[in-house]
């Protein structure tokens, strides 16, 4: 084999070997795996919506409306 032949399937080993390496890293690993949500960013519960004394009129007829729905609504729930 010739010098040059030789010096390029040396440095086709060398590039697949750093291939490699660069694949099983942790970095690479973490990039595939699905990330943790940024601090902040999570479902809100129930305990974090302020909660109003004061229900308006627009309200307050909602909740009639809501009440007769759910009144007139037969919904069998034991089936």
């Amino acid at each position: 084999m010739s010098r040059s032949s030789i010096l390029n399937r040396f440095i086709r080993t060398v590039a697949s070997t750093a291939v490699f390496i660069s694949l099983l890293s942790p970095a690479h690993a973490s990039a595939r795996l699905p990330w943790p949500a940024p601090v902040g960013h999570r479902q809100p519960h129930r305990a974090d919506v302020p909660q109003s004394e004061a229900v308006s009129a627009w309200e307050r007829q909602q909740r009639s409306f809501d009440q007769e729905l759910d009144r007139r609504l037969v919904i069998c729930r034991g089936c």
